[in-house]
């Protein structure tokens, strides 16, 4: 049997957060590594059109070996994009759950995960997800939630692309059906139950 982790959604607020339409924000939360495919985040954005892009922000946020975190910003710095890509420390708490609901997308271009309790995560706070198959997250697209693509710099450029041009409303709905999947599948009542089943 193959039972996902759940998530506690007593954590996360069950109203609609507030997302900035103005000011647009993308969301990379998690351990600071290769494996992570942050440089392939990096390259993408600064191959997507500059008109298309300029109301959008990337957030890189977490912790990982000093020397890794020095080149990732090397780059962003000799790519001209200071403007557009900061990277954060890690949040913990509440103040990490805040960082998810005022994201308008969250995105783990990953190289291999389990499973990805980010993903989880970011879906319990109304925000669409871009991940890659190398993370277990079909559900994306089959309940309308997200982009789940190959690996790689171009399907990540043309899921961003798509991403940051639908209409605000679009992104809305696909907050909610996030949401929603965690109700049904991933949060901790739904995998207790499954457990309980397959006892």
């Amino acid at each position: 049997a193959v039972i996902p982790n759940g998530v506690n959604l007593n954590e996360y607020p069950s109203t609609y957060p507030t997302k900035s339409i103005k000011h647009k924000k993308i969301l990379f939360l998690s351990r600071l590594h290769k494996k992570k495919g942050i440089e392939n985040l990096i390259e993408a954005w600064k191959q997507i059109d500059i008109k298309i892009r300029e109301s959008w922000v990337i957030e890189i946020v977490g912790n990982g070996e000093e020397e890794y975190i020095s080149s990732l910003k090397k780059s962003i710095n000799y790519e001209n994009l200071n403007e557009q890509i900061v990277i954060r420390d890690p949040v913990f708490g509440i103040e990490k759950i805040n960082l998810f609901r005022e994201a308008n997308l969250f995105v783990l271009p990953t190289f291999s995960e389990n499973f990805g309790v980010v993903i989880a995560e970011a879906l319990a706070s109304y925000t669409p997800v871009i991940t890659t198959k190398g993370a277990p997250w079909e559900d994306l697209e089959r309940t309308n939630c997200g982009w789940w693509i190959d690996i790689g710099l171009s399907p990540l450029k043309v899921a961003l692309e798509e991403a940051i041009q639908i209409s605000d409303e679009k992104l809305i709905n696909m907050g909610k059906n996030g949401r929603l999947l965690i109700e049904e599948k991933y949060s901790i009542e739904s995998v207790a139950k499954k457990m309980i089943l397959l006892y």
